[in-house]
C-alpha cells in the first residue's frame, strides 16, 4: 500500500476514549470519562431545531454562518464579555469549538512554527498541532498555583519560532481559573513578543464559589493577536449539536472563512436557529445546570480527600475533578485501570492530557448526582478511608 501521512501516521488515540471503551463492556460501570454534560439539551433549543428542519431549513448557509445567530452572538460577546464583534468583520460559525481551534491552527500556523500550550491540557490541541506540523512547547502548570498559565510560566518558552499560545480558562482537564490580573500580564506579554493568541472559553460558564470569567480580547492592543474561541456545547449542554464560533480581527476572519468554505463550508441552518434560542433563552437552564454540578463537585472533591491514595484540590470552574494519585505509586493508567478492575468506575488518566498530568486522574462530575455518590462509595469500599 501506498504510505498514509505522517500527521495519519503519527496521531495518537485518545487515551480518555480508550477508558470510555473499555466501560462499556460491563452494564454496571459507572462512566466519568467523557467532558459531557450529564444532561438533555434544553426543551426550547431542541423546539427550535425541530421547528426549522419540519420547515425545510436544511440548505446551505453562508460560509460565516446565518445573519441572525452571528448577531446574537456579537450582543452576547458585547454584554457578557465586553468584547466588540462585529457580526459580519470579526466572526464565524464554526462546527463546535473544536472546529474553531482547528481552523484557527491552520490559519496560523506554519510547519516548524512554536505553539506554547500548558500541560495537563485538553489532548486534541496537541493533535491539531501535529496535523499542521507545528511544534508544541509544553507550559507546565502547578497544583500548587491552582493549575494556573500564568505569565511568567509562559515567558522563558517564547523564543523567535513561537507562533502561538493557547490558554484555556477555566481549564480542561484542572477547572483551573485564570483571573484578572493573571490575563493582564498575559495580555502585557502578547504586546511584547507580537505572537498570536487563542483565548478557548468554552467553559466560561461554569465557575463557582464567586469566580469571575474574564476575556482576554478585552484588554486594549491585543486587536491584532487575539482569537476568542467558544461553543455552545459545555454550557449549554448541546454537545452533538456542533455549534461554535470564533471572533477576531477582519484580516484573520477573512481567511478563516476561506478555509472554512474547504473544511465544511457551512454548518446546519436549523442548529443555528437553535443556539439561538440557547443564547436568548437559556440563563435559567445554565443556573440549573451549574447548581448541580457545583453540588457534584462539592460532594466529590471532599470525599476524594477521605480516600486513601487520593488528593483533590477544590476546582475553581469546568466540571472536571483532578485528583493526585501519585501515593499509589503507579502511573496514572495503571491507577485508572486498577479502579476499573476493582469498582467499574471509569476515569480518565491523567497521562492523557500531556506530561504534566501523569501522577493524576481526570473525574468528570457532570453526570446525576446519584451516580457521583454510587462512584464515590464504590472508591471507598476498594481503597478504604483514611
Amino acid at each position: 500500500m501506498p504510505q498514509l501521512s505522517t500527521a495519519a501516521l503519527t496521531a495518537v488515540p485518545s487515551g480518555v476514549r480508550e477508558m470510555f471503551e473499555k466501560g462499556r463492556q460491563f452494564s454496571d460501570s459507572i462512566d466519568l470519562t467523557l467532558g459531557e454534560p450529564g444532561f438533555v439539551s434544553p426543551k426550547h433549543v431542541i423546539d427550535e431545531g425541530v421547528k426549522y428542519l419540519l420547515d425545510g431549513r436544511t440548505k446551505y448557509t453562508p460560509n460565516a454562518g446565518i445573519p441572525e445567530l452571528r448577531e446574537a452572538i456579537a450582543e452576547k460577546l458585547w454584554i457578557e464579555n465586553g468584547i466588540k464583534c462585529d457580526p459580519y468583520k470579526n466572526l464565524i460559525v464554526t462546527a463546535g469549538a473544536t472546529q474553531a481551534l482547528m481552523l484557527a491552527m491552520v490559519a496560523l500556523v506554519n510547519p516548524g512554527d512554536e505553539v506554547i500550550l500548558q500541560t495537563p491540557n485538553w489532548p486534541d490541541y496537541l493533535g491539531q498541532i501535529d496535523m499542521v506540523n507545528g511544534k508544541a512547547v509544553w507550559a507546565t502548570v502547578k497544583e500548587e498555583n491552582g493549575f494556573k498559565m500564568t505569565a511568567d510560566i509562559i515567558e522563558p518558552l517564547i523564543t523567535e519560532k513561537t507562533k502561538l499560545i493557547i490558554i484555556n480558562s477555566p481549564s480542561n482537564p484542572t477547572g483551573g481559573i485564570l483571573d484578572y490580573e493573571d490575563l493582564e500580564k498575559i495580555a502585557e506579554l502578547v504586546r511584547k513578543h507580537k505572537v498570536f493568541i487563542i483565548s478557548d472559553e468554552p467553559y466560561e460558564k461554569l465557575i463557582y464559589d464567586g469566580q469571575k470569567h474574564y476575556s482576554l480580547a478585552t484588554f486594549p492592543g491585543l486587536e491584532d493577536y487575539v482569537l476568542t474561541i467558544n461553543s455552545f456545547s459545555k454550557t449549554y449542554a448541546m454537545t452533538g449539536w456542533r455549534v461554535g464560533y470564533i471572533c477576531a480581527n477582519e484580516y484573520i476572519m477573512k481567511n478563516l472563512i476561506k478555509l472554512h468554505e474547504n473544511m465544511i463550508a457551512s454548518i446546519n441552518e436549523a442548529f443555528q436557529f437553535a443556539a439561538i434560542s440557547a443564547l436568548k433563552n437559556g440563563e435559567k437552564d445554565v443556573e440549573r445546570m451549574v447548581a448541580v454540578y457545583k453540588s457534584n463537585r462539592d460532594y466529590l472533591v471532599e470525599n476524594l480527600n477521605k480516600i486513601k491514595g487520593f488528593s483533590c484540590i477544590m476546582p475553581a470552574g469546568a466540571f472536571y475533578a483532578f485528583p493526585n494519585v501519585k501515593e499509589f505509586g503507579m502511573s496514572s493508567r495503571e491507577v485508572a485501570n486498577l479502579i476499573f478492575d476493582k469498582t467499574h468506575v471509569v476515569v480518565a488518566p491523567g497521562s492523557a492530557f500531556g506530561p504534566g498530568g501523569e501522577g493524576y486522574l481526570r473525574i468528570c462530575y457532570a453526570s446525576s448526582h446519584d451516580r457521583v455518590v454510587e462512584a464515590v462509595e464504590r472508591l471507598k469500599a476498594a481503597f478504604g478511608t483514611k
